[in-house]
């Protein structure tokens, strides 16, 4: 099975991800410390806000098959510098999270996942579910 790095700002949504894609309860929480649940290999959001720990993402990324950029909908900037996937020599995709809010703009999300250098991109909603079963069936191709 895949092991995934989800990378993304403070409260951009990868832990609520991870609880919905898991079917778990979801439980609003800040992530302190790189944390291991099933497939997943949760960052905290510092880790990619503050370039000095940028070695600290790509050591965590060594056991992982797919690397996760997460941009949250309702974000108005991102904190992924251009061309950021290039760092990691791994499968890249973009996840676009809170599509369901009404505040969201998943195409100005995709923009800044774009020119982070994703490709592939899927838009998501722990909330309404939009996207999960996409996003499973991603996860799980073989590389």
């Amino acid at each position: 099975m895949n092991k995934v790095l989800l990378i993304g700002k403070t409260g951009s949504g990868k832990t609520t991800l991870i609880q919905s894609f898991l079917e778990q309860k979801v439980v609003f929480k800040k992530t302190q410390a790189i944390t291991f649940t099933g497939m997943f290999v949760d960052s905290p959001g510092e880790f990619l806000e503050n370039r000095r720990l940028y070695p600290a993402l790509l050591t965590s990324s060594v056991s992982c098959n797919i690397v996760a950029l997460i941009q949250d909908a309702t974000a108005i900037n991102s904190v992924f510098p251009p061309n950021f996937s290039s760092m990691f020599k791994k499968r890249i995709i973009g996840v676009v999270t809170k599509v369901d809010k009404q505040s969201s703009n998943p195409e100005r999300a995709e923009k800044f996942l774009r020119r982070a250098g994703v490709a592939e991109i899927i838009r998501t909603s722990a909330i309404d579910k939009t996207g999960l079963s996409q996003l499973k069936t991603v996860l799980i191709q073989a590389d």
